[in-house]
């Protein structure tokens, strides 16, 4: 008889199906418990290292001290050390310690090289102005026309007015007369600068009448600028004597940071003086700038987690959630002071928090005040 005429129920044949769906079975049955016959933690998500090791020893802690130790405040390795030991959990002494390995710290030396940037940045500024170069082949006493050399020396000579920022009332400005005594010593003590070029009040050289209106560039500095809002009243000062001395608004008013919020837009202060620019020399460092989100990255920190950290140590700190002044969260501190948009945990001391970087270093010029 042929296998087509065999009947399934056939008692020869029966069996042999049996066995095959059997055989069948026993494969899922397989598939599904095979995950299973592995270690759990096979199956689990990797554990990650910044919840259970340390990611410094005291070589990095000395490395964070290195860094910081032309501090004018009381500093030490130990400070750094205690400081990171208050944060809880593994987890937030791992992410203290990578805000502190990335934070924007300003020793002397670099706010010398700044200020050496800053005014190498004012002069290829004013170079790009085809007014000025006018003005300077005008002029009968230049004797090269086209040099770029004697076209700089005539604009520090000439056309450059260092101006001290005008204090609005209930606030000081201080923090700029100490870091122009630093560019006086570092950027133009190499340059034909003479006596009288040195930072005045700009009200004096409106009332001296001093120079061309249309070519004149007074600049200001600080180190500072990050919401904008004290330049936003010293600007409000500016144009009080713009107001008395109208001729002056033709000038151009330059404003120069050590270091500035990348965000910031001269634009947004409405009254701003129509010819004006700001120049800094290195954008400001924020808690969540690309480069602190990308090393949580790398570290499998989430956003969320970060967010936590942030909003806990800042509360403890201050007793507020907000990321320092304005919510503005920086990651920057001078080697004279801390700015009150850092970080509250950097520098606000609290019943049950010692900061790295204590806030009475803070000189009233950044005690900003709201009007």
């Amino acid at each position: 008889m042929s296998a087509e005429n065999l009947d399934s129920n056939s008692p020869s044949i029966k069996p042999k199906i049996i066995a095959e769906e059997i055989k069948q079975l026993q494969r899922k049955l397989q598939e599904i418990v095979q995950p299973y016959q592995k270690p759990i933690s096979s199956i689990l998500p990797e554990e990650r290292q910044v919840e259970n090791t340390l990611l410094f020893d005291d070589i990095e802690i000395e490395a964070c001290y290195d860094r910081f130790s032309s501090w004018k405040g009381s500093l030490s390795k130990k400070t750094v050390r205690d400081w990171i030991n208050q944060f809880e959990t593994i987890l937030e002494k791992n992410i203290a310690y990578l805000l502190l390995s990335k934070f924007q710290f300003l020793s002397k030396p670099e706010i010398e090289s700044a200020t050496r940037s800053l005014q190498q940045k004012l002069l290829d500024l004013l170079l790009k102005e085809e007014s000025f170069w006018e003005a300077f082949r005008d002029d009968p006493k230049v004797a090269l026309k086209d040099d770029t050399s004697e076209f700089k020396k005539w604009l520090r000579n000439k056309i450059i007015r260092y101006a001290a920022l005008p204090s609005p009332p209930n606030t000081s400005v201080e923090s700029q007369y100490g870091l122009w005594g630093i560019y006086e010593r570092s950027a133009l003590t190499a340059t034909s600068v003479p006596d009288g070029k040195k930072i005045r009040p700009l009200s004096e050289y409106f009332q001296g009448g001093t120079g061309d209106y249309e070519i004149s560039v007074f600049v200001f500095m600080d180190y500072t600028n990050g919401s904008g809002n004290q330049l936003a009243k010293c600007i409000r000062e500016i144009n009080k004597l713009l107001e008395e001395y109208p001729a002056y608004k033709q000038s151009l008013f330059i404003f120069m940071y050590v270091v500035q919020a990348a965000s910031f837009n001269l634009a947004s202060i409405e009254f701003a003086p129509e010819n004006s620019e700001t120049i800094y020399y290195e954008p400001m460092l924020g808690y969540k700038s690309k480069e602190i989100m990308d090393i949580l990255t790398i570290h499998q920190i989430s956003e969320s987690e970060y967010d936590d950290f942030i909003e806990k140590y800042c509360l403890r700190a201050s007793g507020k959630s907000d990321a320092g002044y304005r919510d503005s969260g920086t990651l920057t501190c001078h080697h004279y002071s801390c700015p009150n948009n850092t970080l509250p945990f950097f520098h606000k001391p609290n019943n049950n928090w010692e900061p790295l970087f204590r806030n009475s270093q803070t000189p009233s010029a950044t005690r900003y005040k709201t009007r």
